[in-house]
Order: structure tokens, then C-alpha cells, then sequence
């Protein structure tokens, strides 16, 4: 009798086990490595680096919860300096989040890029390279930006809704409060962004609006963001616009950026350039800055691809933009800056995804 039990038991499990698995699915592991050779050159100093360039791995996966629900998880780390063999496992986090998903769209809890962020990256041709657009636009590395307020962010304490596709158009709303705090420093401002993207064949158009919290200041930040792209056989043409107003809280501190991007694909490789250029602040004399950069990817496969670019910047008299930075997920660039100088850099990079 015993034994008939355990049999019934043990064939009980077999049966459920598989009805289980079917439900969960399994963990999938990712990875994002970046290295560069890079020689800088901004008119006073000129040196080289071997750089590390937003290197990264993360775990994703989902679980069917039955009607068309899935539970959705995201872990993304910002590790290793694979240059330098610091920092181990233990980086930051980057768009890390629980949630859930079905016909009515996704919402996501945890740290997340802004929906604003988002339409930049997508027509970058340089992202996390020399020339990269954040050098530029979102005011992230000019000398008067005033620190926390770049606008290209990833922000913590958020909670995101993505709408489904409604004929090439969808719609995300992101939300962070920052738990009531406007504490200095990029990550912990209260935020608002609202992204709104359409496209239909070849044709692609986006616009997004950014509102950022200040310390020790009533005024709230502004930015708002249009970009479109036409792609006619194997060419691409983008352009992108923005607006920023009171900048890190001041009034009045304002400034327009403008972009062309294009591309030109060949058989394994792609031809890229853009063009930019950043306004003055409307309250400070001097301060605007225009770079551009061209370069060519060769793809070894979907998962493997070397690059060769070059990236130019003028400054005005009282600005201090640069080709590379932290801030547009480049690992180094020349350390002191020279105010109103022009800046070069050629780079030659690897990029290696699994």
C-alpha cells in the first residue's frame, strides 16, 4: 500500500511539474561590454586612454500568471572597469525594475531611463562613444550646468506605465517623487517625463517633455524634445530639437539645441555622422558650443562590431563642452578642460554583446 502511494506521489509531481514550468519562464542572462583606444586633444593638453565604456550585465525574465498577465523583472548592474579590473560586480544599478504586462500595456516599479532620455537614444548613432549627443544636448557637460539637472537621466523611485502600439503609436508616462526629496545630485530630484512616439514604414516621430525638481529653489526645470527620422533603402536622416528652461531652478537660464544625424549602411558596416549644435544660455553671454562626428561600425555579427570615430567640439569664449564624458556613458576624457578651446578626439572601439 505504502509503496502504491509513493507511486501515485511520484507520478502526482511529474504530471505538475511540467503544468508549473510552463507557467514560469526561465531567467535570461545579458551582457554589454565596451572598450575603446582614444586620443584627446583640447588645444593645451593631449593624451590617450584605453577606455571602458558603460560595461554592463543584467538578468530578465517573466512569468505567465494566466488571462494574458505576465509578471515582469529586470536586474541591471553598471560592473567591472574592464580597463582598470575595479569595481567587480558591485556597480551601480542601472534600468532595474519589478512590474507587470498585458494587452492594456506594462508598468514597471524601481529605477528606470526617462521616457525624455529614451527618444534621444533613439537616434544617437554614437551612444556611449566620442561624440555621443548628451555631450551637447540635455545640458549634461557644459561648464555652467549646474549638477543634478542634466536632463538625459535615469531616475530612481519611479513607477512607469509603457501604453501597447496603437498603429505604430505608443505612448509612456514615468512618475518619481523621489520619496518627497530634492536632494542634490542626478539621481535623487523628482521627476516627471512624458514620451509620446509614432511610426509608419520608413517614417519615425517622438516628442517628449521633462520636468525636474530643484534644491533650494521654487522653479521646477523644463525640457521638451522633438525628433523624427526618414530611412530610404540603405540611408537614414534624423533631426532632433530642444528646449531647456530654468535650468537647475534659476529663471531665465535657458538654452536650444538642435541636431542632424545620418546614417548609410553597406553590406556589415554603417557610415555615421551628426552635427550639433547648443544655443547660448539666454542669461550668459558666450556659453554656446557645436560638435560633430563621424565614424564607421563594421559588424562582425548581430553580437560583435568595431568602430572608428572621430568627434570635433568648438566652444565659445565661456564654454567648456567636451566630445566624451561620464555623462554620455563614456569611461574618460582629458581631466582639466580649457575654457573656449576647441576639443578632438579620435576613437577606435570594440563593442562585444551576449
Amino acid at each position: 500500500m505504502k509503496k502504491k502511494l509513493l507511486m501515485a506521489a511520484v507520478g502526482a509531481a511529474l504530471v505538475a511539474g511540467p503544468m508549473v514550468a510552463a507557467h514560469a519562464a526561465g531567467a535570461t542572462l545579458y551582457g554589454h561590454m565596451h572598450m575603446s583606444m582614444d586620443r584627446f586633444d583640447n588645444d593645451v593638453n593631449e593624451e590617450g586612454f584605453m577606455a571602458n565604456n558603460s560595461s554592463r550585465f543584467g538578468i530578465k525574465g517573466d512569468e505567465d500568471l494566466g488571462g494574458g498577465l505576465k509578471a515582469i523583472y529586470q536586474v541591471e548592474s553598471g560592473v567591472f572597469a574592464a580597463d582598470e579590473g575595479t569595481g567587480g560586480f558591485g556597480g551601480a544599478l542601472r534600468n532595474t525594475f519589478v512590474g507587470f504586462s498585458g494587452g492594456w500595456g506594462a508598468v514597471k516599479l524601481g529605477r528606470h531611463d526617462t521616457p525624455y532620455k529614451d527618444l534621444g537614444r533613439k537616434l544617437d548613432n554614437f551612444n556611449e562613444q566620442v561624440g555621443d549627443m548628451r555631450n551637447l544636448i540635455g545640458d549634461g557637460t557644459n561648464a555652467y550646468v549646474t549638477t543634478g539637472n542634466s536632463f538625459d537621466q535615469r531616475v530612481s523611485n519611479m513607477i512607469r506605465y509603457e501604453s501597447p502600439n496603437f498603429s505604430g503609436l505608443n505612448a509612456v508616462v514615468q512618475h518619481t517623487s523621489n520619496n518627497g526629496s530634492d536632494l542634490a545630485g542626478n539621481a535623487f530630484n523628482k521627476d516627471n517625463s512624458l514620451g509620446v512616439n509614432w511610426s509608419a514604414g520608413p517614417l519615425f516621430l517622438g516628442a517628449a517633455w521633462n520636468e525636474r525638481g530643484n534644491t533650494g529653489s521654487n522653479n521646477d526645470s523644463t525640457g521638451m524634445r522633438l525628433a523624427g527620422s526618414y530611412t530610404f533603402n540603405n540611408i537614414m536622416l534624423g533631426l532632433l530639437w530642444e528646449s531647456l528652461s530654468d535650468i537647475g531652478g534659476t529663471s531665465g537660464h535657458d538654452r536650444d539645441a538642435m541636431g542632424l544625424v545620418a546614417a548609410m549602411t553597406m553590406g556589415n558596416n554603417k557610415f555615421k555622422f551628426h552635427w550639433l549644435d547648443a544655443d547660448k544660455y539666454d542669461d550668459v553671454a558666450d556659453t554656446g558650443a557645436d560638435m560633430w562626428a563621424i565614424g564607421v561600425d563594421h559588424m562582425f555579427s548581430k553580437t560583435a562590431l568595431v568602430y572608428l570615430n572621430y568627434a570635433s567640439v568648438g566652444n565659445d569664449s565661456a564654454a567648456s563642452a567636451q566630445p566624451a564624458s561620464g555623462n554620455a556613458g563614456h569611461g574618460d576624457n582629458l581631466a582639466t578642460t580649457v575654457v573656449g578651446s576647441d576639443n578632438t578626439v579620435f576613437s577606435a572601439g570594440y563593442i562585444l554583446k551576449f
